[in-house]
């Protein structure tokens, strides 16, 4: 069987040395070299944000497969992390994208695969073997990373500002535009799917902020707005279809439509400012006080979803009836 090998090449830049004028004496191309000797850069998955976790691109990224959303046996959405702990024997959770937090043991046999894991890449060209669970994993992560342009194409039309590397991987254009039209298929067809009613497909909007929960859009406006988020999606970490399908993907379980619910009760207090955010911190302003929810956007919603805050959600829904 062939390998499936991708090619990451740094990316040329004049040197004072003159390094990026090199050539292989065997072939005469070129050798894209930025660096004297043998100096490498280290990539690891990178805490993110937007994300509350490490770009590592498998947790938040849906497993699709000709252009349809794999689901467990109690209907739960599943991710590419799942599709790698299935396929290399991992259990449940290996490939967690969790980030280390204060308090953590820092015991390399207490660490997550991603908190311990580095790639190198050489100045030059680095050889990822897919065939190998490293490899693999790797290839995911450079996928997640700023630094890294999806192809050889998107670094030359400026699509990606910060790259130091593009991946080249082998029979690229037809790769990526494959695995590109099973992603956009995939968001079109729940986007299309008779459960999401026009009620439920405003609350989307709002929760990808696309348009506050104030807001007065006819439904015909509200489909071609979430139309036109996937239609124009790039193919990065969370890009609009991550982000599309995360959201919509919550419907399909009777845990992920309470979460969903909590997520809008969450936006509709922030946009009516009975809920503030700042620097992570989630304040809401009730009405016996101050109260801190949550140091990120998961605990505020997790705050929501508690039985033993149901006092305070009750008053948050209150203040937000009230100010609509």
């Amino acid at each position: 069987m062939r390998k499936r090998l991708v090619f990451v090449y740094s990316i040329p830049r004049e040197s004072a040395f003159g390094l990026h004028d090199w050539t292989s004496d065997s072939s005469g191309l070129k050798l894209k070299k930025i660096k004297v000797g043998q100096a490498k850069d280290t990539f690891m998955a990178l805490y993110s944000p937007k994300l509350g976790g490490l770009a590592n691109y498998i947790s938040y990224t849906p497993w699709v497969e000709d252009g349809v959303q794999k689901k467990d046996e109690k209907g739960n959405s599943l991710t590419l992390q799942d599709k790698m702990e299935t396929k290399w024997m991992k259990p449940k959770g290996y490939f967690t994208n969790r980030p280390w937090m204060k308090g953590d043991s820092i015991k390399d046999e207490d660490l997550t695969f991603f908190q311990k894991f580095s790639w190198r890449l050489n100045d030059g060209c680095t050889v990822f073997d897919l065939d190998t669970m490293e490899g693999e994993l790797g290839y995911y992560v450079l996928l997640a990373s700023s630094r890294v342009a999806n192809s050889e194409k998107e670094w030359r039309n400026n699509l990606w500002p910060k790259a130091t590397h593009y991946i080249a991987l082998e029979n690229e254009a037809e790769e990526l535009k494959s695995r590109r039209n099973s992603l956009k298929l995939s968001a079109f067809k729940k986007l299309a799917d008779s459960e999401l009613t026009d009620p439920i497909k405003r609350k989307i909007t709002s929760l990808l902020d696309l348009a506050t929960t104030k807001s007065t859009l006819s439904s015909e406006q509200v489909s071609n707005t979430l139309y036109e988020f996937i239609n124009n999606s790039s193919f990065t970490a969370n890009s609009n279809i991550d982000r599309f399908l995360n959201v919509a993907n919550l419907l399909d379980t009777a845990d992920g439509r309470q979460e969903f619910e909590a997520r809008y009760i969450l936006k509709q207090a922030l946009d009516n400012n009975v809920v503030t955010e700042k620097r992570g911190t989630y304040t809401f302003f009730s009405p016996k006080g101050v109260i801190e929810i949550g140091n990120r956007y998961q605990e505020a919603v997790d705050f929501i979803l508690d039985p033993k805050k149901s006092v305070e959600v009750e008053d948050m829904l209150e203040m937000i009836k009230a100010k609509n």
